[in-house]
């Protein structure tokens, strides 16, 4: 499935900046902590919500929504 990580907002959870793009069929859950390798630097980001959708002809895509540790 198509997966975006979102950093977000703690408070409002409004997505902010793409912090990755890849195809997974990996279950993301809620407090799940998740490393970032880009290059040189390593994120750390926690896991705060998920979001799946359904678009037209069955395609899914899910945004995944993360804060920063």
């Amino acid at each position: 499935m198509e997966t975006e990580i979102w950093e977000s907002d703690p408070f409002t959870a409004k997505k902010q900046d793409r912090l990755a793009t890849f195809n997974s069929d990996y279950r993301f859950q809620k407090n799940d902590e998740v490393y970032i390798h880009q290059g040189q630097r390593t994120v750390k980001v926690r896991i705060i919500d998920v979001r799946v959708h359904l678009h037209d002809g069955g395609r899914l895509t899910r945004e995944v929504l993360a804060i920063k540790l």
